[in-house]
């Protein structure tokens, strides 16, 4: 049966574990009175009565004996969707959001985070759903339940966080903040006892490695025009070589994020090689005689096993400072994947790279596009989505897991060839925070929720 959205409110009944349903629907899902069926949200299932409600004017109102809304751990009522499965009905979708560092503060209950998840969690606002964050030591596994956040609207019109006692979810979405917290022995035990959980898909696990995505795309003749020539812990004779053929070369970290690490090698006309990178306090930019010099200078503190050497790509430029494109790519409740948001990232002046943090400037991309190509412009975002989509199909299908979003680094060269420089699996939002992007904002989080709840199957 598909999903019928209705709103759910509780009866105190000490005694009775039923469900009530609107006669309408009681038509609709062939029920007879006082018929016993089993009622699941998320991994707790209960057996109930089902009773018809010949009285009440309205059509969408299901009741829910308080005795059952205890032993299935329903949270709330309000807004949900209902669905019939065999002899089963669901109510929900419950997703859970899975992250570590969440403390008991009321106001900050993942400390500097808080204000990150409880944007996550404001675009459950009319999609009928049961949404919470909940840590890897949450977790009742005999239970089949979690001690969970929710954030619900309080009286005055705000928002505030609740700790509740709810069901297991449906669905999973990785938020384990880094590859550090990652390698907890609590993250460990409870991805390893989640694998031989039923049904529980969990989307977006774990960290892509640079290495590993290039691995996966390069041999892939559907997209590998988008890939830069890349060699894992290059020599000497690997970045040479390189230089031979292109003017630029990129030493970077096989782990790395924000730009950190990297640095850009260029060969001069006039001899010599200049290398570029960010030290913490500021851009630094050294001229080296000899590769061999700037080799020794780069690894003299840095492990060659943890870096790759990459073919450097002469990007076009704005206001004679390169850009590249963030796309942030969702899978919506179709599975298909589409773009939420491309925003350009020009590099600051002395900059390697285009992130914020050296000194890059966020624009929103339709923007900077038709600044550079006027009529053009819908030819170009056209090329570039069409290379994510393409890219983002690939990066799933070769991975093997679900994937509700990725953030890609895209650029466009100086004869308008696009290419992938990087892919995130956790891609951040500093991106979100540029006035012009806020409705992209909206739309990227609403989707995580769609893409949700066609994993739960709703």
């Amino acid at each position: 049966m598909e999903t019928t959205r209705v709103r759910l409110r509780f009866l105190s009944h000490p005694s009775i574990c039923g469900i009530i349903l609107p006669n309408n629907l009681f038509q609709k899902l062939q029920l007879r009175h006082r018929q016993k069926i089993t009622i699941m949200l998320g991994k707790k299932e209960v057996v109930a009565t089902v009773l018809q409600d010949k009285r009440s004017p309205e059509s969408n109102v299901v009741k829910m004996t308080t005795l059952l809304q205890n032993e299935l751990s329903i949270p709330h009522g309000g807004l949900l969707n209902l669905k019939q499965e065999g002899n089963s009905l669901r109510i929900g979708p419950a997703i859970g959001i899975v992250t570590t560092g969440i403390r008991r503060d009321p106001k900050q209950p993942i400390g500097p985070r808080t204000s990150f998840f409880h944007k996550l969690l404001q675009a459950q606002e009319g999609k009928g759903v049961f949404y919470y964050i909940f840590s890897p030591h949450d977790v009742d596994w005999k239970n089949n339940q979690v001690s969970a956040w929710f954030l619900r609207k309080g009286k005055n019109g705000g928002y505030l966080w609740k700790k509740m006692l709810t069901a297991m979810p449906d669905v999973i979405y990785d938020r384990i903040p880094s590859r550090s917290a990652e390698k907890h022995e609590a993250v460990q035990e409870f991805k390893y006892k989640l694998a031989s959980y039923p049904d529980t898909p969990m989307f977006n696990q774990g960290f892509f490695n640079k290495w590993g995505v290039h691995q996966l795309l390069y041999p892939n003749p559907e997209v590998n025009e988008h890939i830069p020539e890349t060699y894992t812990s290059p020599s000497l004779v690997t970045v040479r070589n390189l230089l031979r053929k292109y003017p630029i070369v990129y030493l970077k970290p096989k782990n790395g994020s924000l730009g950190y690490g990297i640095v850009k090698v260029v060969k001069q006309n006039s001899g010599g090689y200049d290398a570029s990178y960010h030290n913490g306090s500021g851009n630094v930019k050294r001229h080296f005689a000899k590769l061999s010099s700037l080799y020794q200078h780069v690894f003299r503190s840095r492990r060659v096993s943890a870096y790759l050497a990459q073919q450097g790509i002469p990007l076009m430029t704005f206001h004679g400072r390169p850009f590249d494109f963030r796309v942030h790519l969702h899978k919506n409740q179709q599975n298909e994947w589409v773009v939420s948001c491309t925003a350009a990232k020009v590099a600051g002046s002395g900059s390697v790279t285009t992130h914020v943090r050296t000194g890059g400037t966020v624009i929103p991309g339709d923007e900077l596009l038709n600044h550079l190509f006027g009529k053009q412009k819908a030819m170009m975002t056209e090329r570039v989505s069409e290379a994510s989509i393409r890219l983002a199909t690939a990066i799933e299908l070769a991975k093997g897991v679900d994937l509700g979003e990725l953030g890609l680094d895209m650029g466009i060269d100086t004869h308008g060839h696009v290419w992938m420089f990087e892919a995130n699996s956790k891609p951040g939002r500093s991106i979100f925070k540029h006035a012009r992007l806020k409705q992209a904002d909206q739309e990227s989080r609403k989707l995580l929720v769609d893409y949700s709840c066609y994993l739960a199957n709703f």
